[in-house]
C-alpha cells in the first residue's frame, strides 16, 4: 500500500471547495425540472451492476422505449485497456478495441432476454486455436466493427440489436495498454498480467499517454447530474479511465456531483489492507483534479460463511472509515448495498436506489 503522498496531506486538509477535485457540488435543484442524467465510468463486473440497477429503476419493463430520450438518461463510459481472454485474442487478431466490457454493459442495459442469451454465449470446446473461450457477443462486436470500419458505430449497431436503454460508449478508440509500476521496483505491461501478478502497485499509466476521449463521452459528462465511479478494480478498471486526460478534464469542468462507489472487498496484492481513504488517495495521486463529493459505502455486515472462500485467497472486507473520508473532504454515505448469494457483490437494485438519492439530493 502506498501512503507516501508528498505534499498531499497539506492540500487535502483544506475542506470547503479549495481542494483540487473537491469543489462544492452543484445545487441538486438544477435537475429538478427534468429527470436526472447519470454517467457511469469503469469496467469489469462493477460497471454492469450499476447499469443493471439503474436501467431497471429508470426504465421499468413494459415502459415504451424511446431511444432519443432514453440515451441521455444513462450513459456508460467503458475502460478499454482489457487485453486478456477472448477480448485480448480479438484485439491482437483483428486490431479492434477490447469488446468484452462493452458487451457486458450492453447486456446490462437490455431487456431483450433471448438476444442477451445469444450475446452471452461462450464457446467451450477443445479447439484452443479456434472458437474455444470466445464469447459470441465479442465475435459479433468484432464483426460489426469490420462491417462499419468504426468500433463506436459497431457498438451503436449492437445497441440497436439489443434494444438497450441508455447508451454504452468506449472511453477511447485508441489502442491503449496499461503499465503498472510495483513497490520495490519493476513494471508489467498489460491489464491481464497486472491482475495476475498480485503485487502491491505504486502507480499505473496508460500507453499512449495522449489517448483521446470519444467526443460523445465528453458531451455526456458535460450534461450529467451524477457521475458514478466504480465499483471495480482500483488500478485496472477505475484509475485507467481517469488517466485519459480529456475525459478527466471533462469531469473537472462538469457541474455534476461525483460519487465513488466503494468496493466491498479488497483485492489481494492490488488493494490488500486498503481503507476507503487509501483508495481515494490512490485516485488523487493519478488524477488529482478529479472531484469526488460522495463515497458510497456498504453498511450491511457480510456473513462469515460467505467470507470463507475470499479469506483463503487473501481478501478481506474493506473497512468503513468515516473520519478518514471526511478528512479528505468527501461525504461518506452509508447504505445497505450487499447482494444475495454466495458471491460478495453489490446488489444492483440497492445500488441504484442509493445513486438516485444522491442525484436527486433527497437524502443526506
Amino acid at each position: 500500500m502506498v501512503r507516501d503522498d508528498a505534499g498531499l496531506s497539506d492540500t487535502v486538509a483544506r475542506v470547503g471547495g479549495s481542494i483540487p477535485g473537491t469543489r462544492p457540488p452543484v445545487d441538486p435543484s438544477r435537475a429538478a425540472l427534468r429527470a436526472p442524467r447519470f454517467v457511469a465510468l469503469g469496467g469489469g463486473t462493477g460497471l454492469p451492476a450499476v447499469l443493471k440497477g439503474l436501467m431497471e429503476r429508470l426504465f421499468p419493463l413494459g415502459r415504451r422505449r424511446v431511444p432519443a430520450r432514453d440515451r441521455d438518461r444513462l450513459t456508460a463510459i467503458v475502460t478499454m485497456a482489457d487485453d486478456g481472454g477472448s477480448s485480448g485474442r480479438l484485439r491482437r487478431a483483428y486490431r479492434v478495441p477490447s469488446p468484452g466490457d462493452i458487451r457486458n454493459c450492453l447486456l446490462a442495459l437490455s431487456h431483450e432476454t433471448d438476444l442477451a442469451t445469444i450475446f452471452s454465449f461462450r464457446f467451450n470446446g477443445h479447439d484452443e486455436q479456434g472458437l474455444t473461450g470466445h464469447s459470441l457477443g465479442n465475435l459479433i462486436l468484432t464483426a460489426l466493427s469490420q462491417v462499419e470500419s468504426d468500433f463506436s458505430k459497431a457498438v451503436l449497431r449492437a445497441s440497436r440489436i439489443l434494444e438497450i436503454r441508455g447508451r454504452v460508449l468506449p472511453a477511447t478508440l485508441d489502442d491503449v495498454s496499461l503499465v503498472a509500476e510495483y513497490l520495490g521496483g519493476g513494471t508489467v505491461e498489460g491489464e491481464s498480467h497486472i491482475a495476475m501478478a498480485g503485487r502491491a502497485i505504486r502507480r499505473v499509466r496508460i500507453r499512449p499517454a495522449g489517448a483521446r476521449v470519444l467526443p460523445q463521452a465528453r458531451e455526456a459528462i458535460a450534461a450529467a447530474d451524477l457521475i458514478v465511479i466504480g465499483p471495480g478494480s482500483l488500478y485496472t478498471s477505475l484509475i485507467p479511465i481517469l488517466l485519459i486526460r480529456d475525459l478527466a478534464d471533462s469531469v473537472v469542468r462538469s457541474c455534476a456531483r461525483v460519487a465513488l462507489v466503494m468496493n466491498l472487498m479488497a483485492e489481494p496484492g492490488e488493494t490488500e489492507g486498503y481503507t476507503p481513504a487509501d483508495m481515494l488517495r490512490a485516485i488523487r495521486r493519478h488524477a488529482p483534479r478529479i472531484p469526488i463529493h460522495d463515497v458510497l459505502l456498504n453498511s450491511a455486515p457480510i456473513p462469515t460463511d460467505r467470507l470463507g472462500p475470499y479469506v483463503l485467497q487473501g481478501a478481506a472486507p474493506i473497512p468503513v472509515d468515516i473520519q478518514g473520508l471526511r478528512a479528505l473532504g468527501c461525504r461518506p454515505v452509508l447504505r445497505d448495498l450487499l447482494g444475495p448469494g454466495p458471491l460478495i457483490r453489490h446488489d444492483p437494485g440497492k445500488l441504484a436506489r442509493a445513486l438516485i438519492e444522491l442525484a436527486s439530493g433527497s437524502r443526506p
